[in-house]
């Protein structure tokens, strides 16, 4: 009945103390992340457009 709300506690402690602990490292791993991922799957579309225009 309470699980969101404690979610919530347990996600804002979460977050201070990794923010208290390595500043504002984490963030700037999920964008490079977030980056490296997108260019991931735009290689593999790439890489099937290539295969898939070759078939025909």
């Amino acid at each position: 009945m309470y699980y969101k709300a404690l979610g919530f506690i347990v996600w804002r402690l979460g977050t201070r103390y990794l923010r208290k602990r390595y500043g504002t490292a984490p963030k700037k791993i999920g964008a490079g992340a977030l980056a490296a991922a997108g260019i991931a799957g735009a290689i593999v579309i790439a890489q099937r457009r290539l295969s898939h225009s070759g078939e025909a």
